[in-house]
């Protein structure tokens, strides 16, 4: 079995690529980081690629997407995409507003803008990653491909760039392995919990139109949302033994891999994506994230 242990929100700025990369022991850091996802949408897209680009190349580093429509600035014009964005010109919806809007009268329209930003913005990063047209790996910020509109959206923006999509996070995480591991009172909140169901209601419905040969893992990062410092080796061995589990028994995950998420890295403030959207900038520059930069350290 496999573990990846991911981090999402990578190339904010070039300290904290740089400071994420030093989490892996196989790009010569400490720790047990071996994926990222990167916003297209970021000023630090190029330097922060570059400094990926010889771990990618060696295979000691995987590299994705990290879609995103709630966060910053578009990369298509914001005259293209004004049910997207603000008076300022950056996005202005989270995952609830997303959700309504691809549920109102206006879905159809909103399904044109998003598949235009999410096209715009995987030309962004194949031109920094050109390799990845050939084996495209996809998330998104605030999961927000678990909403149907959005995944088809970004699917048809994948066909659109003539991309092979290798692999998709599947954000839907089972409470097994949380009872197992005999910690689920203690760590698990009531809004994580209400959040992962939701996440997984939503995943069902786009689990049959994942492209063909495209790879899924068992996931693990919505219901410790947070509080992944405070994740160890008995709740990791829960996930890869449910992974072992579904894949003997032809279930998916059929690769058996297990995909854990974690935000590490703080960024000041005033450096990320939309220091004025408070919840999103508040959430980037929380201590919390150190904490988490921590905890890949201490499970190497």
């Amino acid at each position: 079995m496999t573990v990846r242990f991911h981090a999402d929100d990578y190339g904010i700025t070039l300290d904290q690529a740089r400071a994420i990369l030093a989490l892996s022991d196989a790009c010569g850091g400490s720790g047990c980081l071996s994926s990222v996802s990167v916003f297209a949408n970021s000023p630090a897209l190029a330097e922060a690629a570059a400094l990926a680009a010889p771990h990618i190349a060696s295979g000691s580093l995987l590299m994705g997407l990290h879609a995103n429509l709630v966060e910053g600035r578009p990369c298509a014009e914001a005259t293209c995409v004004p049910l997207l964005v603000n008076e300022r010109g950056t996005f202005r919806n989270d995952f609830v507003a997303l959700l309504a809007q691809s549920r109102s009268a206006q879905r159809d329209e909103l399904r044109r803008q998003t598949e235009c930003e999410l096209t715009a913005q995987l030309k962004r990063y194949l031109a920094a990653f050109p390799a990845a047209q050939g084996a495209l790996r996809l998330d998104s910020h605030q999961h927000t491909h678990a909403i149907p509109l959005v995944f088809d959206a970004l699917l048809s923006a994948a066909r659109t760039c003539g991309c092979t999509v290798e692999y998709v996070r599947t954000p839907a995480e089972p409470l097994r392995p949380h009872l197992a591991s005999g910690q689920a009172l203690r760590r698990l909140s009531l809004v994580n919990l209400a959040k992962g169901a939701l996440l997984s209601r939503l995943w069902a419905k786009n689990r049959g139109k994942l492209p063909k040969g495209c790879a899924t893992s068992l996931f693990c990062g919505v219901l410790l949302s947070g509080r992944m410092d405070e994740i160890d080796a008995q709740l990791v061995r829960a996930f890869d033994e449910l992974a072992f589990a579904r894949a003997r028994a032809g279930k998916a995950p059929a690769d058996g891999s297990v995909e854990v998420l974690f935000h590490p890295v703080s960024v000041p403030l005033e450096q990320c994506l939309d220091p004025q959207n408070a919840p999103f900038a508040t959430a980037c520059a929380a201590p919390g994230r150190d904490a988490e930069a921590r905890a890949l350290t201490a499970l190497r």
